[in-house]
């Protein structure tokens, strides 16, 4: 799945809807939203049902009644507009910091595309304001906790509603600045929303934030399980990983798509390096700053070991012509056809997470142009206007979750795995021959070089860990036990979101280890770097090196984690890969 696709800076919402890069190109590049002919046309015939619908005095769930428990009590038609204001009133009950600005922007364009569906019967002046607010970035202060994801995002969707009816105080975000609502409104020329028939209802039913969460969630998991992979590559340099347990034929004959790809991905990261070769033919010097290599297929580099001589069968006296290192520099190593999991089974792990995230990106991009409120209104004749209105449960976000769910435990393993890279690169007993802690002369004891960043990832390890429990087969009934099965969606994609921020400084710790690594490697094995490693790999070195120096000695190590992080979260290093 790709996500950088030329748009026209205006989006226009027509019958298709839109798609999940559409979403991200209005949230976080300020792409404006703009509604088609047709979809106004739909918007303004299911406005005229609804006013017909209250014209006839039929009983109708949450138009002409109250809600949830209280569906049975017919509202008179003089407080029917009325009702709308207090429904949004009373399910203001978010709690906790506010929502991050790009989840309260997605929510926002979500609940555009679910009134445009034309099944909600709002006004189009009503969807109008709200298509002017995301355009001139006001933005509703949305407290982050206090929905279940069962009658939608009541919570959520109800402060964003606060902001349009000019209600509330210091809850407007415009500008820099933050207002209370009305001012707020006023200041960026958007006129105050006054509800009408079921308007309330239309605009706070729905699981948009959950949704709106997940479309974030999942670019940022596009962009990191693609750092992952550059990750791993440079660790697989770094701990000179064996090329053929990589091969294409090994992954063909599994068939899983994500695993070939992530395979086939690492043999291009990698492709020209010195390091990464085929483990049985490839022997070299262990003795600190020498580099020697014996070929078992061609011979040691001077010719002093015939040809096709095997390893094993050296003459016991035998030493290097280099630096004078015995046999049992060479034994030490001997012999090394495979590599631990956590470089072996790369493809096997990170291919079902690309699996993963190619499956919860096409549910999420049906549930964006979902028409979610309740009831909806459905019309069978346009002229004379005949339609039906229907009670439904669209707005259970138990699609959202469930993905969600999934999401949060495929990339809680991304970090598993390469926090045992971390933990190899930075042991000497299994880094091939690279000092403790990755520090010159650890031996001393003076310098504890990298020993703490692995604590670090560790850490977000376990939190991600508790995070990945599901959300989604909990339920706790609401509503006087009208609502006895919700779905806690918001907190399926909550949660998958501060597993992706954890993630983010697992890789950019195993970053900093490899590119350290490969400097002792280099220097070790007197190779140019530009030399030793893949095309590839090394422009993703000299990424990281362009703003994190290698480790001579003990320093502040956290603003270096910082700085890679940057790079991880602008998708730098996979942008400057083919550079």
């Amino acid at each position: 799945m790709e996500w950088i696709k030329l748009l026209p800076e205006t989006v226009i919402l027509d019958n298709e809807g839109l798609s999940l890069e559409d979403v991200v190109h209005i949230v976080k590049n300020d792409y404006k939203l703009k509604l088609s002919e047709n979809v106004k046309e739909k918007v303004i015939l299911a406005r005229k049902a609804i006013e017909k619908a209250v014209e006839s005095g039929e009983k109708i769930y949450g138009i002409t009644t109250g809600f949830g428990a209280l569906r049975d009590i017919v509202i008179p038609e003089k407080d029917a507009t009325k009702l709308q204001t207090n429904l949004i009133r009373s399910h203001c009950v978010g709690v906790g910091e506010p929502a991050r600005d790009d989840f309260v922007k997605a929510m926002m364009v979500l609940r555009v595309t679910a009134l445009a569906q034309g099944y909600s019967g709002c006004q189009l002046k009503t969807l109008e304001n709200l298509v002017q607010m995301i355009n001139k970035n006001v933005l509703p202060i949305i407290p982050i906790k206090g929905s279940v994801g069962a009658s939608g995002d009541l919570a959520q969707l109800s402060h964003m509603v606060l902001a349009m009816i000019g209600e509330g105080e210091n809850n407007l975000k415009f500008e820099g600045k933050i207002y209370n609502a009305k001012e707020g409104m006023q200041k960026a020329g958007i006129p105050i929303t006054k509800l009408s028939y079921k308007e309330g209802l239309a605009l706070n039913n729905g699981a948009q934030y959950s949704a709106g969460i997940a479309c974030i969630v999942l670019h940022e998991a596009s962009n990191l399980i693609k750092n992952a992979e550059i990750a791993a590559a440079l660790s697989l340099e770094a701990l000179k990983a064996a090329s053929q347990q990589f091969d294409d034929r090994i992954h063909q004959a599994r068939f899983h798509p994500g695993q070939i790809e992530v395979a086939k991905n690492l043999r291009s990261y990698t492709k020209g390096s010195v390091f990464v070769k085929k483990h049985e033919s490839l022997f070299t010097c262990e003795v600190e700053n020498c580099g020697y290599y014996y070929d078992r297929k061609m011979g040691d580099a001077s010719q002093n070991v015939p040809p096709n001589t095997e390893f094993i069968n050296l003459p016991d006296d035998w030493i290097c012509p280099n630096c004078g290192g015995s046999k049992a520099d060479f034994e030490k190593q001997w012999p090394k056809i495979q590599d631990d999991y956590s470089i072996r089974c790369t493809p096997q792990v990170l291919g079902p997470v690309r699996e993963t995230l190619a499956h919860c990106c096409d549910t999420i991009s049906r549930e964006i142009n979902a028409a979610t409120d309740n009831p909806l209104i459905f019309i069978t004749k346009k002229d004379p206007l005949e339609f039906d209105i229907y009670s439904g449960g669209n707005f259970h976000g138990e699609p959202i979750a469930m993905v969600m769910d999934y999401l949060s435990i495929a990339m809680a393993e991304v970090g598993n795995i390469s926090e045992r890279r971390c933990a190899k690169l930075i042991d000497d007993k299994r880094n091939d021959g690279l000092s403790l802690f990755l520090i010159p002369r650890s031996e001393l004891g003076l310098n504890s070089g990298f020993m703490m960043p692995q604590y670090t990832a560790a850490a977000l390890v376990s939190e991600n860990k508790v995070l990945s429990a599901p959300a989604s087969v909990d339920s706790i009934p609401t509503s006087d036990e009208a609502e006895d099965h919700v779905s806690m969606s918001p907190i399926a994609a909550r949660k998958t979101a501060k597993i992706l921020e954890n993630l983010q400084y697992i890789l950019a710790i195993e970053m900093m280890l490899a590119v350290q690594a490969i400097d002792l490697r280099c220097e070790i094995q007197k190779i140019p770097h530009e030399k030793a490693l893949g095309k590839q790999t090394y422009n993703a070195y000299k990424t990281i090196r362009s703003v994190v120096p290698k480790l001579v000695h003990d320093r502040i190590i956290y603003p270096d984690i910082n700085k890679i992080v940057e790079l991880v979260r602008a998708g730098s290093i996979v942008i400057d890969l083919d550079s």
